[in-house]
This record gives C-alpha cells, structure tokens and sequence, in this order.
C-alpha cells in the first residue's frame, strides 16, 4: 500500500488509546501492520490476510476495504479492487484515496470516462486526482477508445446519457475547471478489412455494447460518422484517391448503421454520413497520423 494511502490510518492511529482500544482501533492497527508487511517486502497475501482479519473485526471499517481493494489492484485483479473500493465509497463517500484509486483502476482498464468520474470526485481534495482529471479533459481523451479495446456499456452511460454528461459538467465545475463533456465518442476500435466495408469480429462486440447502451439512453437521434485517412490509393491520383475515400467511409458508416439497426437500435432514429479524409483529428502524412484520423464517431442527441 502507497504512502500517500496509509496516511490517514496512521492519523487515526495516533489518536487511539491503546487502553481504550475498540474492535475499530484494532482494525486501524492491523491497516498499519498490513502496510508495514508490504513495505518490508512481505507477501501481499500477508498484508490481505491482516486487511480481512480488520473487516471481520470492524466491517464497516472503510480504510480496510480501500487497501484491499489496493493489493488486488496491484495484482491485477480488478474487479475484485473495484467492489472493494466500491464498498469504501458506501460506507465513506467522502474517501478521496478510495475515489483516486477507483478512478485508477478504470484507467489501467483504458474505461476513461469512468475514471474521470470517479478523480472527479477526488478533484477538490487530490491533487494526483485534479492532474489525471486535468489529462483527459486534454483533446477530449476520454472520449477516445483506441483499437483493441472495449468500451463497457458503464463508461458509454456516462457519456450518452444526458443526466450523468450534466452530473460530470457539475463536478468539473466543482474542481475549478471548464470543459463540457461530449456526446460523441471516437471509436478507433471499430476496424474494417482493408479497403473493405466488412467489420472485424472485435468491432461487432463493441456496437453491441453500443446499441444495448443507445436503446436504455432513447436519443432522439443517433449520427454515425465515417472518417477515413488522407492515404492514396495505389495507382490512383489525388483526387481519386479522396474521392474514393470518401465514398469508402459513407459505406463503412452505413455498415455500421445496419449493425446498430440489426441489434434492435430503430432505423428511422439514425444517420449515416461520410467525410473520408476531409475532417482529420491530426494535420500530415504518415503511417501514425493516418491511424488517427481512421475512425468512426458515434453521436447521440
């Protein structure tokens, strides 16, 4: 468990009276003998065992639930760390180290709208929290899903629905910052065989995420925008090329349309337009920035 975790069980402890000690206290006490295991190089199942024994002692003792919600982050086992966190927050929805490492957890799992809700909370009072805020407002990065990954139907609520949108604006606001949480998401997971209008497995397993998300939010209207790169095609000219990339995003944008509508989204309630290469994310030529402006937005009203 991190330094910056402990303090404020070492505070409590301090201020117990060993003669006085509640089954409360001795869970406090066995939180500082968990992070004592841990930062002399101890199995973290050693730390774990003491964190247990704290809960069983005084369950709702919040701090025990964040740092073992702590140890199963650092192994990697986080839906286990995100109940314990969770579980925190319940009974202390004030705990800005629980918030912090909440919104962490989300982020080592690349679902950054949920963990920009969650440093949001921590904002005011964390200044690691306010800096990671601070980082994915930048350029909107959280509302970017890169390819290889999944956006969970949580982290697309977030940003589809327009209470929980208008709830983040209000805790941006809190923090001392201004920015307005977008509505559309660029999806770079969304993946196409190449110079074709056939999606990959992975992308199908996103729009139905997708569209399960969009029938619980009912929009008024649902835009799917295709946006291809500037790269020419071979043995085309310039204008062919973009002419011809044009023309190739407006059918990758309808081929995800007909996802959408397959999966039960109402046809009449959505678009379906291409730019291909005429609204880039990133000015230039090259294998990188191509990758970048490669993809398809999905925006609700």
């Amino acid at each position: 468990m991190s330094n910056r975790k402990m303090l404020t069980i070492g505070l409590i402890f301090s201020l117990s009276s060993p003669m006085m000690a509640s089954p409360c206290d001795e869970a406090t006490e066995l939180n500082y003998q968990a992070y004592e295991s841990t930062r002399q190089g101890f199995p973290i199942s050693r730390a774990k065992h003491l964190l247990e024994r704290a809960l069983a002692l005084c369950p709702n003792h919040a701090e025990s639930y964040n740092n073992l919600a702590e140890l199963f982050s650092t192994e990697s086992d986080y839906a286990q760390a995100i109940t314990h966190y969770r579980r925190a927050l319940q009974i202390n929805s004030n705990l800005s180290t629980a918030w912090h490492g909440l919104g962490e957890t989300y982020y080592k799992q690349d679902q950054f709208p949920q963990s920009l809700e969650a440093h949001l909370h921590a904002c005011q009072t964390d200044k690691d929290s306010r800096q990671r805020v601070v980082e994915l407002l930048k350029d909107n990065r959280y509302a970017v899903t890169e390819e290889g990954k999944i956006l969970e139907k949580e982290s697309l609520l977030l940003l589809y629905d327009k209470s929980r949108r208008h709830a983040m604006e209000q805790l941006i606001t809190a923090c001392g910052l201004k920015a307005k949480i977008r509505h559309v998401i660029v999806f770079r997971n969304l993946v196409f065989n190449t110079s074709t209008t056939t999606l990959k497995q992975a992308s199908t397993r996103q729009l139905q995420k997708i569209a399960s998300v969009l029938k619980m939010v009912d929009p008024t209207m649902v835009k799917v925008k295709g946006h291809s790169d500037a790269q020419p095609w071979r043995g085309r000219s310039q204008s062919e090329s973009k002419r011809l990339n044009l023309r190739l995003s407006q059918r990758r944008a309808e081929s995800v349309k007909n996802v959408l509508v397959n999966e039960g989204f109402p046809k009449n309630l959505t678009q379906a337009k291409g730019y291909g290469s005429n609204d880039p994310l990133v000015l230039g030529n090259s294998p990188a920035i191509w990758a970048k402006n490669r993809r398809v937005e999905i925006e609700v009203k």
